[in-house]
Order: structure tokens, then sequence, then C-alpha cells
């Protein structure tokens, strides 16, 4: 039950950072939580001020600020292990969102490249050491 608690408030953000830490052999429950809370708590209050105050920037893409989740997925990425199975199955991510973004809907490339992404991922397992 404690594990459902704490999926309350996962994000892409906390589950990457908490899952090097298990990685690195500590515990990343204070991660999970911690910074699901403090995103949470981040989410409202940037809400909040979107809500109030979102007219006061005319051209975020002027500014750059459309680019903002594609540099955070960047910087999880170069953070994570690095061999040939990542690299292969995050290249057929890209590739199938490049495609959906010309041929699907608009937005539909992101779930498109994530399920792309994650099919391989699950389907094309690592071997444990010693199994």
């Amino acid at each position: 039950m404690q594990r459902y608690g704490a999926m309350l408030v996962v994000s892409d953000a906390n589950w990457a950072m908490s899952m090097r830490a298990f990685e690195r052999g500590e515990s990343g429950l204070g991660i999970l939580l911690g910074g699901g809370i403090a995103l949470w708590l981040s989410w409202i209050w940037g809400s909040w001020l979107g809500l109030h105050f979102g007219n006061a920037i005319s051209d975020p893409v002027g500014l750059g600020l459309d680019m903002v989740m594609g540099c955070f997925l960047l910087t999880m990425v170069m953070g994570e292990k690095k061999n040939l199975r990542i690299f292969i199955i995050w290249t057929v991510a890209a590739c199938a969102s490049l495609l959906a973004h010309e041929t699907l809907p608009e937005n539909s490339h992101v779930f498109v490249g994530a399920l792309a992404g994650g099919a391989l991922g699950a389907l094309w397992t690592e071997k444990s050491n010693g199994h």
C-alpha cells in the first residue's frame, strides 16, 4: 500500500533521480517522496501564477520557454548509464516521435515516442550478471 501512496507524487524528474540513487545502491525513497512533494507544491504555485499572470509573457516561444521540457529530457538522458541497448531504445523513440510529428495529429508524437521506446525497452530487457 505504501508503494501506491508514493505514486501520488511521482513525476518524471523525481522518478529518474530516485532510480539513479537506486542504481548507486542508495535508497531513493527520500528523493521520490521529498522531490514529489516539492514538485507538487511548485506545480500548484506555478498554476496559480499562470492563471493570474500567464498573459504577461506574450511570446513564450520567442523566449525559448517551449524548449524547457526538451532540455530537461536531454539532461535526464545524459545522466543515464550509457550502453548500446539504451542508445538504440532512445533512437527508436526519437525516430518514432519524429515520424509521428510529421504524420499524426498535433502533440501525438510525444505519446508515440514514449510508447515505441517503452515497448522496446520492455521487450529487450537487460541480462543481469549471474543469471
